[in-house]
């Protein structure tokens, strides 16, 4: 089971829905900016899901409209929805952003921290959106410091922020883009621990 259909499963558990209420409902909650699920993945997810009796369509008339069919979850579809809302809670689920710093020494540094720079730029802009939605969001909320969910979401991008202008920095350093020599090299610069020892790792010039 995917991100897809865990998103798919919790939707259709908190109300029966079609497909057209799911993507609406991933626009307005703006899940679409973390989940990156398209029209298309929610209606093959569906189709797949429905396959698998994680859930049940049913094909309703509103007045004129066009037919829609209408999902419901399953037994089956709660069952799973439960070990996989557990497994995303606490699985260690890494960053990919970490394998890519681990590689920085295989880039142009100038041109990655441009694009870095632009990156950032976006997240700023994305915190300060949250922000204002933060502090928007009527009180008391079930978490003291405003919507749960949002805080979050703000919380990890500021963490992101941090890192993503400490690699830029790095990638703009002529002399410590030269340690960047190999994987992980990041965490130490010119060094390599090999048995538990460090060892000295030559410059390359």
């Amino acid at each position: 089971m995917n991100r897809y259909d865990l998103v798919l499963l919790g939707f259709i558990a908190e109300k029966e829905s079609s497909g057209y209420d799911i993507v609406t409902t991933i626009k307005r909650r703006e899940l679409d900016r973390w989940a990156k699920i398209s029209t298309s993945t929610v209606y093959n997810r569906l189709l797949r899901l429905e396959k698998n009796e994680c859930i049940k369509g049913r094909v309703e008339r509103d007045g004129n409209r066009p037919e829609r069919t209408i999902y419901a979850i399953t037994d089956k579809g709660r069952s799973l929805l439960r070990k996989e809302v557990v497994k995303h809670l606490v699985g260690f689920n890494d960053d990919p952003r970490q394998l890519g710093f681990a590689f920085l020494f295989a880039t142009r540094p100038l041109e990655v921290a441009k694009q870095l720079t632009k990156h950032a730029d976006e997240l700023q802009t994305q915190i300060a959106a949250i922000e204002k939605m933060i502090a928007e969001e009527p009180r008391p909320t079930l978490y003291p410091d405003g919507p749960f969910l949002n805080c979050m979401a703000r919380d990890h991008m500021q963490v992101e922020l941090k890192y993503t202008k400490a690699a830029i920095e790095i990638l703009r350093d002529p002399e410590k883009t030269k340690k960047l020599n190999g994987w992980f090299f990041l965490n130490f610069g010119s060094r390599e621990f090999t048995n538990g020892e460090e060892i000295a790792m030559p410059d390359t010039n």
